[in-house]
C-alpha cells in the first residue's frame, strides 16, 4: 500500500494506492485499475485475478483508492487519477516501472472515469501531464459515455435516478462529465479497448456511439464484447484462465507495449 498527498479533510484510505510488482531486467509497463461502485462505493482490494494475470503477462498493476462520493465530486475522483498518474511518474524507479507506458483500466463508473481523464485534456494539463502520458485505455462495462443520452432515452428508471443522485439536473454538467463530448482529433487521444455485455442494449448502445465518436476522432479503437456476461462478471472474470475478452484484450495491449 502506498499513499498519496491527501486532500484536506478526506479519509486518507481513499487516496492510497496498491502495487503489484515483480523484480525484472526491464522495466515493466504499468496497468492502473480504477475501481467500480457507482461512484460512491467500492474498494482498490476488488481486483480478483487481474494482479497475478497481468504480472504473468508482463506488466505491473496499480489498483488505487479514490474520493468517493457524496463527500466529493465527479471531477476531484478525475483529478485523482491523474495523482496516481503522477505518483507512477516519481516512484518508476523504485518498483521497475516503465512510465512511458501507463495504461488506464477502469470497471464501471471506474470506466466512465478513466474515459474522462483521457479525452479531456484538462485534467492532465494542470498537473504538467499531456495524453500522450497515457498510451492507451481499457474501459470496462459503463453507460456512462454519454449521460445525456442516458438520461434522454438509453437508461432504465433505476439509472437515470442514480445518475440524478450523481450527477445533479444540470444537462452542462452532464455533458462536462461525459466523455463523448470531449472528442477533438488534435487531443491525441490514446487508443481504447471498450469492453462491454452484448445482452445489456445500454451498455452496447453506449459502447458502440462512444467507439464511433472515438473513431471519427481518429482513435485507435477495439470493442470487446462480454456475450452473456453480467456487468460484474465481465470484470470479475478479466485475467481468469480461458476468458476469451481477456485474450483479445491481452492482443490490444501487446500491439500498444
Amino acid at each position: 500500500m502506498a499513499g498519496l498527498k491527501s486532500a484536506a479533510h478526506v479519509d486518507p484510505e481513499l487516496q492510497t494506492l496498491d502495487v503489484y510488482w515483480q523484480a525484472k531486467d526491464r522495466k515493466l509497463p504499468v496497468v492502473v485499475y480504477v475501481h467500480g461502485g457507482g461512484w460512491a462505493f467500492g474498494d482498490k482490494s476488488d481486483v480478483n485475478d487481474k494482479p497475478p494475470y497481468f504480472l504473468s503477462q508482463g506488466l505491473a498493476f496499480v489498483s488505487m483508492n479514490y474520493r468517493l462520493r457524496w463527500d466529493a465530486s465527479i471531477f476531484d475522483q478525475a483529478e485523482d487519477i491523474v495523482s496516481v498518474i503522477l505518483w507512477v511518474k516519481a516512484h518508476a524507479p523504485q518498483y521497475g516501472l516503465d512510465s512511458q507506458r501507463i495504461i488506464l483500466m477502469g470497471h464501471a463508473a471506474g470506466a466512465h472515469l478513466v474515459s474522462l481523464v483521457a479525452t479531456n485534456p484538462s485534467y492532465l494539463r494542470v498537473a504538467n501531464l499531456k495524453l500522450s502520458d497515457i498510451s492507451s485505455v481499457v474501459a470496462i462495462d459503463t453507460a456512462s459515455y454519454d449521460i445525456n443520452r442516458l438520461m434522454r432515452e438509453l437508461g432504465s428508471f433505476i439509472e437515470r435516478r442514480q445518475h440524478r443522485l450523481i450527477f445533479g439536473d444540470n444537462e452542462e454538467i452532464w455533458r462536462q462529465a461525459s466523455p463523448i463530448h470531449h472528442m477533438a482529433s488534435r487531443h491525441n487521444i490514446p487508443a481504447f479497448a471498450i469492453l462491454y455485455v452484448s445482452q445489456n442494449e445500454g451498455s452496447r448502445l453506449q459502447a458502440m456511439g462512444f467507439a464511433k465518436a472515438l473513431t471519427q476522432a481518429g482513435v485507435e479503437t477495439i470493442m470487446i464484447p462480454g456475450n452473456e456476461k453480467s456487468p460484474r462478471l465481465i470484470d470479475e472474470e478479466l485475467g481468469s484462465e480461458g476468458n476469451m475478452p481477456t485474450q483479445a484484450l491481452m492482443a490490444f495491449l501487446r500491439a500498444k507495449i
